[in-house]
């Protein structure tokens, strides 16, 4: 069935009473944009230093966010008081590593123990009470904490009730008198001052996507906490509507708004070199940790050919260890496992000669079954991504870990000798390298504040993703209040808001209108083309120039010719706006980096791109310029200084 304008399946009746163009005012103190890990507690934190919070996500918030639909384990959680390696030996054993780390890792991981005991206080019974695992290796019989991965330094533990994580957050916001709660909002744009880029925010604008109405936010100050740009929901450089859920990892929600929103306020981003990746990305791949591997949740499992021949095992090292217990350990030179985990090592030569014959196969039955169990039902019942889909479904068709096998994905000789194989996805390493998000995030202090007066960003839009981004999330909370309880209230633009609120209606007005015709599948595709074309695997000054003047015309031409004929479309088309925006950086860091190649500008400065009016800015700074005037030489000198006005003593 098709309605007389051809806009395809005429979509159901909307279940909600939809009031477009009525207004909602709300003031606060501390607005919170996003409602994941980070950003639940950052309105937790906020809320109890006494300022008013309201809290804002397009989702419902027990199940919001990347760590929505549940956690399994618990990652750099090096402050714990077991952990063999604190956070100040980890940033200094890291700080020649290719994995940079500055200021932000060492705030997540430096509060990752105190967050998790809030979420104890909270609700989460993450430990072992019941003495289900009583004698494991990876269990404390003491604390009875479960620790996964690296049994020697003990960083990362096991969250028996992992699955329900959000849950136990939203109930506890819930409980905080001083907090408001607006669930299935879309904020579409922050305020500022005087309605300018760059100077300070004082607020921001969404609408309801149920009833479309706007809602109009005046605050003291702003924290983003909407998980950054994500691998497949942003969708930058290709896009598959019909198989979306089937190999992709991040949260659809996580379509780059946060940070989108920050560019337009004239926030600075840091510097991008990668461009997107092809790991983990690909649209035609395999459910995550639903397919025969042994990496992440699965780690440790042993893998056999398709006659039952055991592929050996190597440490982090690339040394061969020789027993099931040494998969668990760091190697004799190593300080700690972190990402150099140990791995089954596929010879290429006995692939090819057929030695090795495929398909490999997940053997769990293989193992101890106390590790058996604690990857089928400690782990992967209480992963997000596979508690209901893999766990759930998997035993109702009669899988039973103590005899059955999970085939892997045949993969090229080459593929299966790569260290960090992508087991989801088949062929990663065949695919090109611009497939998917790999934005830095915003530039951020100590007070994980942005360059922009009263803008705020934790979790994965500041480059603080994972397990612990309710860590930072807190600290910037505290910030943030701290901020919103000196801080004078600034006016609202009348303009600005006009402006926004004409904006974000634009596509309802439409419907109906036979000259818009183009939908918001279309209107992606149509970003994809451009930065297939412009922002690939080669890129030169003109072709970047070229994608922005080509974004800029689609802006003009084809984003004026879109319809939404519910909030439900109408949010969609927005996302797309928005992802054209985070195209728009990554066009904007290309060209930063040839400039300051051009200038001559070393390497090991650290850049910064921001845009203001339409034009681009450089910022420089020394490497580890966080540790240099007008900050302190040590991470803990500058943590102590940035919680000094907490109302209680540190515990360092």
């Amino acid at each position: 069935m098709i309605n007389e304008l051809n806009y395809g399946s005429i979509p159901p009746e909307w279940p909600f009473d939809v009031r477009y163009g009525k207004e909602n005012r709300i003031i606060t103190d501390v607005l919170v944009i996003g409602a994941g890990m980070a950003g639940s507690m950052a309105a937790l934190m906020a809320a109890r230093r006494g300022v008013r919070v309201a809290v804002v996500d397009k989702a419902p918030i027990d199940v919001s966010g990347s760590g929505g639909a549940g956690l399994d384990h618990y990652g750099g959680c090096n402050s714990n008081p077991d952990c063999a390696v604190s956070p100040e030996q980890y940033m200094e054993l890291m700080k020649d590593s290719p994995f940079s780390v500055d200021h932000r890792k060492y705030i997540s991981m430096k509060g990752a123990w105190d967050n998790l005991m809030e979420l104890q206080r909270l609700g989460l019974r993450f430990r072992d009470e019941d003495d289900e695992f009583a004698g494991a290796p990876f269990r404390d019989d003491k604390t009875k904490i479960m620790y996964a991965y690296d049994y020697k330094t003990k960083d990362t533990i096991r969250l028996r009730g992992g699955a329900n994580i959000k849950k136990y957050m939203r109930a506890g916001l819930a409980k905080e008198i001083n907090v408001s709660l607006y669930e299935r909002v879309m904020i579409t744009r922050l305020l500022t001052e005087g309605g300018k880029s760059g100077t300070r925010v004082n607020g921001a604008v969404g609408f309801s996507e149920e009833t479309g109405e706007f809602n109009v936010f005046s605050a003291k100050a702003v924290i983003l906490c909407t998980a950054g740009v994500s691998m497949q929901g942003t969708g930058t450089w290709t896009f598959n509507s019909e198989m979306f859920a089937n190999g992709f990892k991040s949260d659809p929600r996580n379509t780059g708004d946060g940070l989108a929103m920050a560019w337009r306020a004239g926030a600075e981003m840091n510097s991008e070199e990668q461009f997107g990746h092809a790991l983990s990305v690909s649209p035609f791949g395999w459910p995550w940790y639903g397919i025969g591997n042994a990496d992440n949740t699965w780690h440790g499992c042993t893998i056999v050919d398709n006659n039952g021949k055991e592929v050996p095992w190597v440490d982090g090292l690339m040394s061969p260890i020789d027993t099931v217990e040494e998969r668990w350990l760091p190697g004799k030179d190593q300080a700690f496992m972190g990402f150099m985990r140990p791995i089954p090592l596929f010879d290429k030569t006995l692939i090819e000669s057929g030695e090795y014959e495929l398909p490999f196969w997940a053997d769990l039955s293989a193992l101890p079954e106390h590790e058996r169990r604690g990857i089928w039902g400690l782990m992967v019942g209480n992963e997000g991504r596979t508690r209901i889909a893999i766990y759930n479904y998997y035993n109702k068709a009669g899988f039973n870990p103590e005899t059955d096998m999970l085939q892997c994905p045949v993969m090229t000789p080459e593929s299966f000798t790569n260290r960090r194989k992508d087991w989801f996805q088949g062929e990663p390493n065949m695919a090109r390298a611009w497939k998917a998000d790999t934005l830095r995030g915003l530039a951020v202090d100590w007070s994980q504040q942005t360059n922009v007066p009263g803008l705020f960003a934790a979790g994965a839009e500041a480059g603080q993703a994972g397990a612990t981004a309710g860590a930072a999330g807190a600290y910037a909370g505290n910030r943030a209040a701290e901020f919103a309880m000196e801080a004078e209230r600034i006016p609202l633009d009348a303009a600005q808001v006009k402006a926004e609120k004409t904006r974000v209606y634009a596509p309802v007005r439409r419907v109906g209108d036979r000259n818009a015709r183009i939908g918001w599948k279309e209107l992606w595709m149509g970003l994809n083309r451009v930065m297939q074309q412009d922002c690939g695997e080669f890129r030169t000054e003109a072709t970047l120039k070229h994608g922005l003047m080509w974004l800029e015309s689609i802006r003009e031409k084809e984003m004026h010719l879109t319809f939404a004929r519910n909030p439900h479309e109408l949010a969609r088309v927005l996302e797309c706006e928005n992802r054209y925006i985070i195209a728009e950086i990554y066009l904007h860091l290309g060209l930063a980096n040839i400039e300051a190649e051009r200038a001559g500008v070393p390497r090991s400065m650290k850049l910064f791109t921001k845009l203001v009016d339409g034009e681009r800015y450089l910022t420089f700074k020394e490497d580890e310029w966080w540790l240099k005037p007008p900050y302190a030489p040590t991470y803990l000198e500058n943590y102590l200084r940035y919680r000094a006005k907490e109302p209680k003593g540190l515990e360092v």
